[in-house]
């Protein structure tokens, strides 16, 4: 489906002559030529800085790109819209999409193995960026490059939602930028404000206030209210469980969701660094002190009144079991707001779901003399260019990725599939501004409210930790916090093994 030119040097030398070449690296040549990597074709046409605009977006005409992205609305919605990406430019893009951990390992592998099969892909914050930092091309002298078009926002953390460009783009040190936000997956609060009316009178007869949740409903009313409809169904009436964990074997999502409890209760985080930039060398861990023991006691006393499958549902999974009416509140990415708004699909549509922010938390679960905030995590999926390419290939992936995170691009995301902007100015436009209440033609609009309204902002967001072992962080975390709900370990030794697993990692 994507054009190939004719004369591709693959073509005219042997597979040996093509790997001394450089294989998936592209070198620079003349006007009219090219070369080729395992994915890549590269043609270029000099421009100045005096040249046109469109003689900037198109002079790699005739080139052909390889993204590697994770299977999420705006890599398909991209995919779809490609056309008018080729008739700006004249670039092919081949987008690949794919789970988040087999993204994950294809990147890696091209990363550290020197290789640039994949020019574009996608760096999620921690599991991508995280460990492979070093291997990403560094954006900024790209960003003032007058030979290259740009983008008339700029790229200055103003002109993103707030922390989208720390998040995603920077890591250790503030000298490079790796990658621009591409899409975003923002953890708020989906319950069924249906349900919530129809039991409110016998909630508060039993617990003493309204069944009802708020910006100000703490973690412990959570609790109330999965205790709550588990007493219901246990009675013998018809009703959903109240709540529901993701405990799958996506181990990341785990991690977040006892991050959430944890930071909300007292902005309690992993180590003592900064949480948005991350460090290579962390230090000790704080799992295992007061605090961390007495939340995971209390995520355990969440989970045993949780639904059943508490333990096998992973993100996906979890929207499901919201989507088909077996629980009455999840706390979910807001990208997934789009399908439990399908009628056809969500017994939670039309209507019946609401959208908060994140629990805050419980100033009694709070001994560390922190703040009770709204623990607000995400993950920030940015667009960033293989470091092991040539300068010619570097350019020509900069040009998609500045078209494909542009204010019109986003837009048509959100309004294609329900995507999940990044820009801030998309917020301006006057149909999105209208969609934020029902009906609306743009689903995942109901949730900007808690999600960029609030949620994303200080003292509530929370990141990290930006770790280079921070895979092996999010196994230990579920591993240990997963065995802890089965009742396998008490949560001081949970808490204890988690300190000393990760102390290990990080030679300390």
């Amino acid at each position: 489906m994507f054009y190939v030119p004719k004369n591709s040097v693959h073509k005219t030398v042997s597979r040996r002559k093509f790997l001394e070449l450089g294989g998936g690296t592209a070198a620079a040549l003349g006007i009219g030529s090219m070369t080729v990597g395992l994915g890549t074709v590269i043609t270029r046409t000099p421009v100045s800085a005096a040249s046109s605009e469109d003689a900037k977006w198109r002079q790699y005409e005739g080139t052909k790109l390889v993204f590697m992205s994770e299977n999420t609305p705006p890599s398909f919605a991209i995919r779809d819209n490609i056309k008018a990406f080729y008739d700006q430019t004249g670039i092919e893009v081949e987008i690949i999409t794919d789970g988040l951990p087999i993204v994950q390992q294809k990147v890696g592998i091209d990363l550290r193995g020197g290789n640039s099969d994949f020019a574009l892909s996608y760096v999620q914050d921690k599991p991508i960026g995280a460990p492979f930092a070093d291997f990403y091309a560094d954006l900024t002298p790209l960003l003032g490059d007058e030979t290259l078009p740009q983008d008339p926002e700029g790229y200055g953390r103003d002109a993103w939602f707030e922390n989208f460009l720390d998040v995603c783009g920077v890591y250790y040190d503030r000298d490079r930028l790796i990658a621009l936000p591409y899409d975003s997956a923002v953890a708020c609060t989906f319950y069924r404000q249906d349900l919530y009316e129809k039991y409110s009178k016998q909630f508060e007869a039993e617990y003493g206030y309204r069944l009802e949740y708020t910006k100000d409903s703490t973690w412990q009313n959570v609790l109330d209210f999965a205790t709550f409809f588990k007493k219901l169904r246990e009675a013998g009436e018809d009703v959903p469980y109240g709540y529901a964990q993701h405990n799958g074997n996506f181990t990341w999502t785990t991690q977040l969701d006892i991050q959430r409890m944890q930071f909300a209760n007292g902005r309690w985080i992993d180590f003592d660094i900064d949480d948005k930039l991350g460090s290579r060398e962390p230090g000790p861990c704080n799992w295992g002190d007061e605090q961390s023991v007495l939340i995971m006691e209390k995520f355990k006393a969440l989970g045993d009144v949780s639904h059943p499958d508490n333990l096998a549902n992973g993100t996906l999974e979890l929207n499901t079991v919201y989507q088909s009416g077996q629980i009455a509140m999840q706390v979910q990415y807001h990208e997934f707001a789009a399908s439990v708004e399908n009628a056809e699909t969500s017994v939670a549509a039309g209507g019946k779901t609401a959208y908060a922010p994140c629990p805050k938390g419980a100033p009694e679960w709070i001994v560390n003399g922190g703040d009770a905030v709204n623990g607000t995590n995400c993950g920030i999926g940015g667009i960033g260019i293989n470091g092991n390419a040539s300068e010619d290939v570097k350019r020509a992936a900069y040009i998609f990725a500045i078209w494909a995170t542009s204010k019109n691009t986003q837009f048509d995301v959100l309004k294609g599939v329900g995507g999940t902007p990044t820009r801030k100015s998309v917020m301006d436009i006057p149909e999105v501004q209208k969609a934020r209440t029902r009906p609306t033609e743009m689903p995942n609009a109901l949730t900007f409210d808690a999600v960029y309204d609030f949620g994303i902002k200080d003292p509530h967001f929370v990141l990290g930790p930006k770790i280079p072992e921070a895979n092996e962080y999010h196994n230990i975390v579920a591993a240990e916090s997963q065995n802890c709900l089965a009742g396998r370990t008490t949560p001081q030794e949970a808490c204890a093994t988690i300190k000393q697993q990760i102390d290990n990692l990080n030679g300390v």
